[in-house]
């Protein structure tokens, strides 16, 4: 039995899966901060679906690309009942969760994330031969370049995740090939969490809940403000594709 937390986002999701099927999902999108809803959800899941915590065998947990406070929260959560439960940790990527939500299909999946100032974070996945596998690891983009990229090409898109508000005034009927996926599956989903995770669960390839870190493309604002009134510079300031924060080694997707 395994409980799946994902607040990368202002979604705040969390599951329950026990043999691969979903015994409970509550998802809400309220406008209450994940430090508010998240714990007392859990609590209200489990009592749902009848279990303690200490049933469980082990935590599933989005780690970005995504909003920095969202996801320092519900890793500190999962790490938390990781560590008291002694139970296994696995950190999923947030795009890799969000591309699970189209199965499928046969159009190239471009999972955006809301990058903020005009950006998004791009990661491009397809089906082949029924499994799901990451072409595109993800980038930082100007949002016009993800539509312009596809501009004049015989490909057939579709979008899902919270940056597609960034990326929406720029289709037009130059870009037909270009599909916004139905508002009931953008937003993320601790369910698809187990999906991404099976592999690993599988694999007992678990995380180290002492060690493990939020996946950032970019620095906070705060930091970026923090380290310019300290007169501090890094290498890879010029290239904000670059992960010069906090990263976290998964193994092999599939």
């Amino acid at each position: 039995m395994y409980l799946a937390i994902e607040t990368s986002s202002l979604v705040s999701s969390i599951a329950i899966e026990h043999d691969h099927i979903l015994l409970g999902e509550l998802t809400v999108q309220s406008g209450l901060t994940h430090s508010e809803q998240l714990v007392p959800h859990i609590q209200l899941l489990c009592e749902q679906v009848g279990i303690i915590p200490r049933q469980l065998d082990g935590i599933v947990v989005s780690i970005g690309p995504g909003s920095f406070t969202g996801l320092r929260i519900g890793m500190a959560t999962a790490k938390s009942l990781a560590y008291a439960l002694k139970k296994p940790l696995y950190g999923v990527m947030t795009m890799d969760g969000l591309a699970y939500n189209l199965l499928y299909t046969n159009q190239l999946i471009s999972v955006v994330i809301d990058g903020q100032k005009k950006h998004v974070y791009e990661g491009l996945y397809r089906y082949e031969k029924g499994t799901l596998h990451c072409i595109q690891s993800p980038i930082l983009k100007v949002a016009s370049d993800v539509i312009d990229a596809y501009k004049d090409k015989n490909i057939s898109v579709i979008c899902i995740g919270d940056g597609i508000r960034r990326i929406q005034p720029f289709l037009s009927d130059d870009t037909p090939m270009i599909t916004i996926a139905p508002n009931s599956i953008q937003i993320p989903r601790a369910s698809s969490l187990f999906l991404a995770a099976k592999t690993r669960i599988d694999a007992h390839d678990s995380d180290d809940p002492m060690t493990m870190l939020p996946f950032y493309i970019k620095r906070s604002e705060a930091e970026v403000l923090w380290e310019a009134k300290h007169g501090i510079i890094l290498e890879n300031e010029e290239n904000p594709s670059v992960i010069v924060s906090e990263t976290v080694s998964l193994g092999e997707k599939s």
